[in-house]
């Protein structure tokens, strides 16, 4: 379609899969996506359990694309995912009153401006893993601070851009993780430049995560917990041109093997020219 801004988004409560005991789906709940016309989509799941290992009393999604006149009279489009579980039990290690990931974007569908994306509102409540009460640090606002691919490229020797990147730190005492840890960290260097894989950098809304005690080891935004599994929070995808938010995944390592995700949002939406060049935008 030439011409026409083609709205993108995408918004999911949870999902994953086990491997042990049970080879078995835990099938996609509460997923919703837009056309590229735009408009309004919604989903919800309530009261969802699967067997005794995961349970959540309302996953709900919701998507929305819009185009409005500015005073000028050009069109901006506004696109907005938002997913949200409430009362999350996971094997009564991981449990949470309330996650809500939300991503809006702003784009003026001009070749030359880039969007703007904001996570503004994702956050946890009351997250408890392994019965201790997670204190998070958010780093929502720094992002949302620098809410183009170019204001973080440009910023990124600022300490607090720079320090959104770092790994340094977390590699260096995960040599002693063990693997299921160590493979989620960054294989990037860091350097002077916002470093990128397949276009593509990676970070955390999650800047410091406490307390640690005897039953949990904390890396970054990555929480180990012996006999359990891998916990990760808060990680963001960013490109030129979207961010995706996956706000709890978990692999689990116990009697109970397998993968869940939770509160996944994503936009992307193309502007009106047949093939977009994001060279064009952030060079």
């Amino acid at each position: 379609m030439p011409g026409h801004f083609r709205f993108k988004a995408t918004a999911v409560g949870a999902g994953g899969h086990l491997t042990i005991p049970f080879s078995e789906l835990i099938e996609v709940q509460a997923a919703t996506a837009l056309f590229g016309i735009g408009g309004r989509g919604s989903a919800r799941s309530a009261g969802f359990r699967h067997r005794e290992i995961l349970s959540f009393d309302l996953a709900q999604t919701e998507v929305t694309g819009s185009v409005v006149p500015a005073d000028d009279k050009t069109p901006v489009y506004y696109t907005q995912a938002k997913a949200t579980v409430e009362g999350l039990n996971v094997m009564d290690m991981v449990t949470a009153d309330r996650i809500v990931a939300n991503l809006v974007s702003t784009h003026t569908g001009d070749k030359r401006t880039e969007p703007s994306v904001r996570l503004v509102g994702s956050r946890f409540e009351n997250l408890k893993i392994a019965g201790s009460l997670i204190e998070i640090e958010s780093s929502v606002c720094t992002l949302d601070k620098y809410d183009t691919w170019s204001a973080l490229r440009d910023s990124y020797t600022e300490d607090e851009v720079n320090s959104l990147f770092a790994t340094d730190p977390v590699n260096a005492k995960g040599q002693a993780a063990p693997p299921g840890v160590r493979r989620w960290f960054s294989p990037l260097a860091q350097g002077p430049q916002l470093l990128s894989s397949a276009g593509v950098a990676h970070t955390s809304i999650v800047r410091k995560l406490g307390p640690a005690d005897d039953c949990l080891d904390i890396y970054g935004n990555i929480v180990h917990v012996k006999g359990f599994g891998v916990i990760r929070l808060g990680e963001v995808a960013i490109s030129p041109w979207t961010r995706a938010l996956t706000m709890l995944q978990i692999e689990l390592g116990c009697p109970v093997n397998g993968e869940m995700s939770f509160n996944y949002v994503e936009d992307g939406g193309s502007p009106p020219w047949d093939n977009p060049d994001p060279d064009g935008a952030v060079s």
